[in-house]
């Protein structure tokens, strides 16, 4: 129990540390680019930022230990059964840096595809909680489901596990692509101008974030636009300036987002199977649009 105990306060030490860092660069990011109005227009996000907070310490505390301990488990798994499709040793006698390009390049590739699923109907539950966030910040990358924090961990190290990178390949591309995530999500107009066909913006990312209008739900990916750009769902016509959120009511507060999900997925589960029971008894059903229209 000991243990437990000091293990809390040291993730909230960790977590604690980190955020102050972030705060101190994206307030000073703000301040630049913004100047004084970036006071009058931050008061809007304290709101949503005290959600943001409540869903990082969470996650600090129960979240990320857990989902710890499953990518873990898989590695693991891979590396006992020797499941691995390329060698570790072809990575380790090439040029270390360019390894972790590598490794970042490719998982924000099978990134982009996962994030691509995390917008279809069975998954979006989850992952609406992220695009809730009407004043969107660099905290909005808290703003997390464990489900989908869970998916996002085991599919995105484990394809790159199975790739046969070593484990410190592993960590850069998970740090990488947090502090980028991080960045892509503060609210600065910037577009990259000619880099925006090479690399996500933060307008680029806000364009993915709006609410019911053209472009909404394009740009998954989060580091190289390359994906985007290749598979067809790029959209950046200029700086965001379109409300973000999402139409559902995802409920207001960490409690009610945590339980939303699940509620969806039960309503969802429960018309499918009175579908399944109506079509036994000879009567025609509409069980799959209903369980699909209950899933948001």
């Amino acid at each position: 129990m000991q243990e437990l105990v000091v293990a809390v306060f040291r993730a909230l030490r960790v977590t604690s540390e980190l955020l102050a860092y972030s705060t101190i660069f994206y307030v000073g990011l703000a301040l630049l680019v913004k100047g004084r109005q970036a006071i009058a227009i931050g008061r809007p996000a304290i709101a949503a930022m005290r959600v943001n907070l409540g869903w990082l310490f969470l996650d600090a505390i129960i979240i990320a230990p857990a989902i710890a301990v499953a990518v873990a488990s898989l590695r693991f798994v891979i590396r006992q059964y020797s499941l691995e499709v390329v060698d570790e040793q072809a990575w380790q006698i090439m040029w270390t840096p360019l390894v972790g390009v590598i490794a970042v390049f490719l998982g924000d590739f099978v990134s982009y595809w996962r994030h691509r699923l995390e917008h279809t109907p069975w998954l979006w539950p989850a992952h609406a909680i992220h695009h809730s966030d009407t004043e969107m910040s660099w905290l909005t990358l808290a703003r997390f489901h464990p489900v989908n924090r869970l998916v996002t961990g085991c599919v995105d190290i484990v394809f790159l596990a199975l790739l046969g990178f070593p484990t410190w390949a592993l960590i850069a591309n998970q740090i990488v692509r947090h502090y980028y995530g991080e960045f892509i999500h503060a609210d600065v107009p910037w577009t990259f101008g000619p880099l925006r066909w090479v690399f996500v913006s933060p307008a680029m990312h806000q364009w993915h974030h709006a609410r019911d209008v053209e472009g909404a739900g394009s740009n998954f990916a989060t580091v190289f636009s390359v994906f985007d750009l290749g598979f067809g769902t790029y959209y950046l016509p200029g700086p965001c300036n379109v409300p973000l959120g999402v139409t559902e009511d995802v409920g207001y507060g960490v409690i009610r987002q945590l339980i939303y999900p699940f509620a969806c997925w039960f309503r969802a589960g429960r018309d499918f199977v009175h579908g399944l029971t109506a079509e036994t008894r000879g009567r025609p059903s509409t069980s799959s649009g209903q369980a699909e229209k209950n899933l948001g």
